[in-house]
């Protein structure tokens, strides 16, 4: 289990089932870039609260190319959810162009 973390940005959105009609507050949450191994790998600590939760921290070569990848691939678990969820911007608008 990861341990929990300090968030340094947050997206909130919206979860919708469409076979339910259930709605709920989901978020993408990156926390600070580190060093895991100094001068060779490093970090991020990563989360998609309301689905999948904590995840694994999220590694480059460094703890800026960490960072630089912790975005697209929160990106990608939204674009891979199940065809019968759907993410919507607070505002109610697809998160998604569709």
């Amino acid at each position: 289990m990861q341990k929990e973390f300090q968030i340094l940005v947050e997206r909130k959105l919206v979860l919708q089932d469409r076979s339910t009609g259930q709605k709920g507050e989901i978020r993408l949450a990156i926390g600070q870039p580190y060093w895991s191994d100094p001068g060779m790998e490093g970090s991020c600590p990563v989360a998609l609260y309301g689905y999948h939760g904590r995840l694994a921290d999220i590694r480059g070569i460094d703890p800026l190319s960490a960072l630089a990848l912790a975005i697209p691939f929160l990106e990608s678990l939204l674009e891979g959810l199940p065809e019968n969820l759907t993410v919507y911007w607070p505002s109610g608008e697809a998160y998604f162009d569709e």
